[in-house]
């Protein structure tokens, strides 16, 4: 009975001596807590409960051998517990060895400094915290990417019409496809992109892919290398701007007429 009336007292100050330290700093500061503090907090209660536990074990062992050696010890008998009686085998009341009590306290002081320090203290970060701030990094990281189009490929480009970004696709196209289409797209070396025949097919997702993939049998390289996709749908969605229009020297046509069958047909009914 003593030791129980001394493991409860020993208990109760050191959730006392925890709450009284953290309620100080939270009511009387207002303020979150120091780095320094809270692990000053930790150490102490570590401590406390290390000595809590090994007085316990220090004062069952003494208690033991003293009865050990003046006789007192049960007998086998006396432990038997006779209301744990099945098929007639009898159950004995042992304690527990002493590495194993210090285990079990060990997970104790575990349990209260990882409450404190996770619950109470909030100093590290939740499981639900982590997976918020990992969320938060990956939507970050997402909304990069897609500014620079590494999402955007030939299943879901869509024609730009943003003059911002047809000038930054004339000044792709400037720089390198002059040399084989002509300044005003009438063709040279390449196809004239202002009739309706192309070769490899017209419209956003056609025009896309010849740009990536490029026609190496016939000198056009693939610009994946060299643009990124944003790029190549900037100066795609430009290319489809010179259909129309009139070039200074057209190149005759090449390949077949292309009809986007993707789009929508108009009612020839209606007046």
């Amino acid at each position: 009975m003593k030791k129980r009336v001394l493991k409860g007292i020993l208990t109760i100050m050191v959730f006392a001596f925890a709450a009284a330290e953290v309620s100080a700093q939270v009511a009387v500061k207002k303020q979150e807590p120091s780095n320094t503090y809270v692990y000053l907090i930790l150490a102490a209660l570590l401590f406390t409960l290390a000595v809590l536990f090994a007085s316990i074990m220090i004062f069952e062992s003494g208690e033991r051998k003293a009865r050990q050696a003046a006789g007192l010890l049960p007998t086998e008998k006396e432990l038997l517990m006779t209301d744990h009686n099945y098929d007639g085998i009898m159950e004995l009341d042992n304690p527990p060895p002493a590495w194993f009590q210090f285990l079990f306290y060990f997970t104790i002081a575990f349990a209260v400094i990882y409450m404190v320090n996770y619950h109470v203290l909030t100093k590290q970060n939740s499981s639900a915290d982590e997976y918020l701030q990992e969320m938060s990094v990956a939507n970050t990281q997402r909304e990069e990417l897609v500014k620079t189009g590494a999402l955007i490929n030939e299943n879901n480009v869509v024609a730009l019409t943003d003059q911002a970004d047809l000038d930054k696709g004339k000044e792709i196209y400037t720089a390198n496809c002059v040399s084989c289409h002509n300044v005003d797209g009438g063709g040279g070396v390449g196809p004239n992109f202002t009739d309706d025949n192309w070769i490899h097919g017209g419209g956003i997702v056609n025009i896309f892919k010849t740009v990536k993939y490029g026609v190496p049998a016939k000198g056009m390289i693939t610009w994946q290398t060299q643009l990124n996709p944003k790029q190549i749908q900037q100066v795609s969605s430009y290319v489809l701007t010179f259909k129309g229009k009139t070039p200074a020297a057209p190149k005759a046509p090449e390949g077949p007429v292309w009809v986007d069958t993707t789009a929508v047909p108009k009612d020839t009914l209606k007046k």
